[in-house]
């Protein structure tokens, strides 16, 4: 339960507005019904420095740390590929900077909105390292897909396969097991990969896509009243290249 922002050819310059209307969503964003307001349980950010990833997190509420946002976002000036989180959480006791998204691995980020129910499931078949005794079901969800790539998947900054070994997870779940939404955002810095789906209240479990000159935008919301905004459609899947 949770906000998300992708943003290809990212700059501070051109896009600082837009990163603080997101920020604000974490008062004002759209909760569930009968869901206290909020979207205060964490925030993390993703990009890439010449081709490598970094990745900032906090389990503190984004309310209060907007201006550490803005900093690393201002300092990094431009990026390939930006994508934003704020996290509402789903499981109780869980707010920390540990479980605050995006996750990682191999370069790539990997964000959700959304519960998988039974995640411990997917368990069984993750054979790459790095995964914690901890870890709750956006992060075995991400740890499954990138198992399914080969050893050596990198060519040129490009993942190969990324978006097939997603899509064979996100099968396999909507197969066996019981899902509130799989609204995800990744990339491997030369593509930012959009997903949405949902089994219930789709108004909450949205993303919309815009375009704004070069950058290519995914958004939970609409944050700017300038840019035109449609509303990804259920099992739309996208990769919009930098």
């Amino acid at each position: 339960m949770c906000r998300l922002l992708g943003v290809t050819n990212f700059e501070y310059a051109r896009h600082e507005g837009l990163v603080r209307s997101f920020c604000e969503l974490g008062r004002t964003g759209m909760v569930m019904a009968g869901d206290p307001p909020g979207h205060g349980d964490g925030w993390g950010l993703a990009l890439y420095r010449g081709g490598e990833l970094v990745v900032h997190k906090s389990g503190g509420n984004i309310l209060d740390e907007t201006e550490e946002v803005t900093g690393i976002l201002s300092a990094a000036g431009s990026t390939p590929v930006l994508i934003l989180h704020l996290r509402k959480s789903a499981w109780n006791d869980t707010t920390s900077t540990r479980h605050a998204h995006p996750f990682h691995c191999n370069n790539v980020p990997f964000a959700h909105n959304g519960v998988v129910y039974g995640y411990q499931g997917l368990l069984p078949a993750i054979h790459i390292p790095g995964l914690a005794e901890d870890a709750l079901d956006t992060e075995v969800f991400f740890y499954r897909f990138m198992s399914e790539l080969p050893a050596a998947p990198r060519e040129s900054g490009e993942v190969r396969g990324l978006g097939r070994a997603f899509l064979d997870t996100v099968a396999l779940i909507k197969r066996d097991y019981r899902f509130s939404a799989l609204n995800c955002l990744f990339s491997d810095g030369t593509k930012l990969f959009a997903y949405r789906d949902f089994s219930k209240e789709p108004e909450y479990y949205s993303l919309y896509k815009a375009r704004s000159a070069t950058s290519g935008i995914i958004s939970s919301q609409p944050l700017d009243e300038s840019l035109q905004w449609e509303m990804m459609g259920k099992e739309e899947f996208l990769e919009i290249p930098v």
